[in-house]
């Protein structure tokens, strides 16, 4: 598929771009015909009227040589002006006979010669002629020129097109390998609570079969249904999440909200949580901070980044919560100590399903989530490490001036 959108990518650019490169370089060809055609009537015409006029003698151009010749009622031809050494009488006469019994006024003759037959006074006619194979060998040079101007461009843009395609079809070859990866972890996650549920049913439909202790045993296995139930709940709850939140169309309802009460509310709900598991809470928080958001979505935000503080800091360390105004702006920083999250773990931290290391407990999903509410909200979330022992995740949003 990526291959085929490649190549889809690359034809679509080469064709738009040879058709633009092929209309410029025959618009210079025709541009450079036409001026050179232009320059040379010009000069015909103009060894026309001033051997008429003799106002002023021909100046010899070695570049378009000129026959003139004037040819009275009689037939008899004067020569005026000959520049083409190499045409002899005979080859002169042959040429105003050709032009004379010519339809046209103005045309080229032996494929070399162009010729303008204009009437001079009462009967006399008056021939230019221009020998034009120096224009003609202008005209063959700059159109082999032109040609491999084009092929070398279009190799050039063609190797180009093909780097620009790579880097286009990057983000859907990465998207398709994460729906991919999304699809088997999904799969695997949802199957093995469903097989749990499965084996511990079959197991109570047996219990009969367990004298004495019949009754224990399908409390036990009760219990064990009752719990893997509620992590595939919790499992799906969080994919239809998910799925709505990267591609609901809808904007997600916005209200003037008090984040610092939303924090603190965070703070008081997790703090015995905390002390219990002999950690140490350190907060700060500005009062009467304001933004513009969903209050149920950004408070699950908060709970999020809390509670993988509290999951994944090393016991007997302090638990570091803040809320500060910065520029019209709010950020939000939850620090705790633990190990430290490699460079690579950064960059891929806030993928669906990714978890760092063996980590057994959750599903990825929860930065996944704060990452795409987030985004709703025209903020930005991102994590940062000393490399030592410190893990900081952050949340800036837009806040709003009362």
């Amino acid at each position: 598929m990526i291959k085929k959108l490649r190549k889809q990518i690359i034809a679509a650019i080469m064709s738009v771009f040879s058709i633009l490169l092929l209309i410029i370089l025959v618009s210079i060809y025709i541009s450079t015909k036409q001026t050179l055609e232009s320059s040379c009537w010009d000069k015909l015409e103009s060894a026309i009227y001033k051997t008429y006029s003799n106002n002023s003698p021909l100046i010899q151009d070695t570049s378009l040589p000129i026959l003139v010749v004037t040819v009275d009622y009689k037939n008899n031809i004067k020569l005026l002006v000959n520049d083409i050494e190499s045409l002899s009488a005979d080859d002169i006469s042959g040429i105003v006979h050709e032009v004379l019994t010519s339809k046209s006024k103005s045309s080229v003759i032996d494929g070399h010669l162009r010729f303008l037959r204009k009437s001079i006074g009462i009967s006399d006619i008056r021939i230019a002629v221009a020998d034009i194979q120096t224009e003609q060998s202008l005209l063959r040079k700059q159109f082999w020129q032109l040609f491999v101007i084009g092929l070398i461009s279009i190799l050039t843009f063609g190797i180009l097109s093909i780097v620009l395609s790579d880097k286009l079809t990057k983000p859907v070859q990465n998207t398709i390998l994460s729906q991919k990866d999304f699809i088997a972890n999904a799969s695997h996650k949802l199957k093995t609570p469903l097989t749990i549920i499965l084996s511990n049913s079959e197991m109570l439909l047996n219990a009969e079969e367990h004298s004495g202790r019949s009754d224990n045993y399908s409390v036990q296995r009760l219990n064990f249904i009752h719990s893997e139930s509620l992590r595939m709940k919790v499992l799906i709850e969080q994919l239809l999440q998910l799925a709505k939140l990267d591609s609901s169309t809808l904007p997600v309802h916005k209200d003037k909200l008090d984040l610092s009460f939303l924090v603190c509310n965070s703070i008081l709900t997790y703090e015995p949580v905390i002390y219990d598991l002999g950690k140490k809470l350190d907060f700060d928080c500005t009062e009467n901070i304001t933004v513009l958001g969903n209050a149920e979505s950004l408070r699950q935000v908060i709970d999020i980044l809390i509670d993988n503080a509290i999951k994944y800091s090393l016991p007997e360390t302090t638990i570091t919560v803040s809320l500060t105004e910065l520029k019209r702006s709010a950020l939000f920083t939850v620090e705790s100590n633990g190990e430290p999250i490699s460079p690579e773990d950064i960059n891929r931290i806030f993928q669906k399903f990714y978890r760092i290391g063996t980590d057994s407990t959750g599903y990825g999903l929860g930065l996944s989530i704060a990452q795409s509410i987030i985004a709703e909200h025209n903020g930005l979330i991102w994590a940062e490490t000393d490399g030592i022992s410190k893990n900081k995740f952050l949340v800036q949003l837009n806040s709003v001036v009362e």
